[in-house]
């Protein structure tokens, strides 16, 4: 579902669960306004769910975010059943420089327990707040026309959802200008050589243009079930879908997550040692031969004088009990010697089960002793 979530899928989430995002590239010191996405799975509003700022160290007074109070990290919200991302009331204040842990707690969903029920949570995005930026307040005209202008057109809006958002033509200049403040002056495209078709990419939000099955904003990764990045893109992983776990194979090898029993970079085959795909079944050869056709489980290459499909008797000239966990084996018939010698003339023997004298089915011409 390409259009309701980014990156490599969802993470599930259940009541008391929780999940850490770690920031590391803030680039400049504000408040943040924080964007939970997500995908309800629930019928109602999940009603209990917080979020916690963990720094590195106790805020600086001298600092940018110097007015910072614990009780600002201790934010809550709920996720509405009908929505799919919730902007939470009150914004974090981050600086540039510094590494923070954000834990996103999810408490009771509803009114009464329920252990089964869950959430998918994709991402959680950082949007500077527009309202604590110089640009915007400095309470010259020019600075309360741009905040009156980003106001009316709700600028931050398209930022919000999963996937990309028309943005309005009066709010690209002051998304641009907003965008070279944070990141002080404009910033390179440094779109991947390998995965890009050319090396520009747009001005707003920087976007390369991607070859096939590739993606990222510098075009430098392979799309979810796609694999092999290079000059011509990433192939479809093509994992077999009886045999696989997912549909989203190893980015670098191709290699599809397989059930138990299957094997083969696609998972479309049984592993050694197994047959009936999709339903793989260990070979039965009573010990005596490791493979079997893949296709109806008769034993290749049966060991110990053994012979049939299921390596369940003894080849011919020789006597026993291969089944296994009998203890006994398959050995050469005494006619009068082994099948192996030239003093052999006999097509079988058994061994007679109450007086264990083995006995010679002769071949013409010749008799027992």
């Amino acid at each position: 579902r390409p259009g309701s979530w980014t990156g490599t899928g969802f993470a599930r989430m259940l009541e008391g669960g929780w999940v850490e995002f770690h920031v590391n590239d803030v680039p400049f010191s504000t408040e943040y306004d924080v964007v939970i996405r997500y995908e309800p799975q629930h019928p109602e509003a999940w009603q209990e769910v917080g979020l916690k700022v963990l720094r590195p160290s106790p805020v600086s007074a001298s600092s940018p975010c110097g007015n910072t109070i614990p009780a600002d990290d201790q934010l809550s919200t709920s996720l509405p059943s009908g929505a799919r991302y919730v902007v939470l009331s009150q914004p974090i204040c981050l600086e540039q420089g510094v590494s923070y842990t954000l834990r996103l707690e999810l408490g009771c969903a509803a009114a009464r327990q329920d252990p089964t029920a869950s959430v998918l949570i994709d991402s959680l995005v950082l949007l500077p707040r527009y309202s604590s930026l110089e640009m915007f307040i400095a309470g010259d005209p020019s600075s309360m026309e741009r905040r009156e202008t980003f106001e009316r057109y709700h600028c931050a809006q398209p930022f919000h959802a999963a996937g990309p958002s028309p943005v309005a033509e009066p709010c690209s200049s002051l998304l641009h200008s907003l965008s070279a403040i944070l990141h002080d002056g404009a910033l390179s495209c440094l779109c991947d050589p390998q995965g890009s078709l050319s090396a520009e990419c747009q001005p707003q939000g920087g976007q390369c243009q991607c070859k096939p099955n590739v993606m990222g904003r510098r075009c430098h990764r392979c799309f979810p079930g796609t694999f092999g990045f290079g000059p011509s893109g990433c192939r479809p992983c093509q994992c077999s879908r009886e045999g696989s776990v997912s549909t989203i194979c190893d980015s670098t090898t191709g290699q599809c997550p397989c059930r138990e029993g299957t094997h083969g970079p696609r998972c479309d085959r049984c592993q050694p040692g197994h047959w009936g795909f999709p339903v793989c079944r260990p070979c039965q050869c009573n010990g005596h031969a490791e493979n079997c056709d893949p296709r109806t489980g008769s034993c290749l290459r049966c060991r110990d004088h053994t012979d049939g499909e299921r390596c369940q008797r003894c080849a011919a000239g020789h006597f026993g009990n291969p089944a296994l966990g009998s203890g006994q084996h398959c050995r050469p018939c005494p006619c009068p010697e082994g099948p192996s010698t030239p003093r052999h003339f006999a097509a079988s023997c058994y061994q007679d089960s109450r007086s264990h004298q083995v006995v010679c089915h002769c071949s013409p011409g010749y008799t027992g002793g």
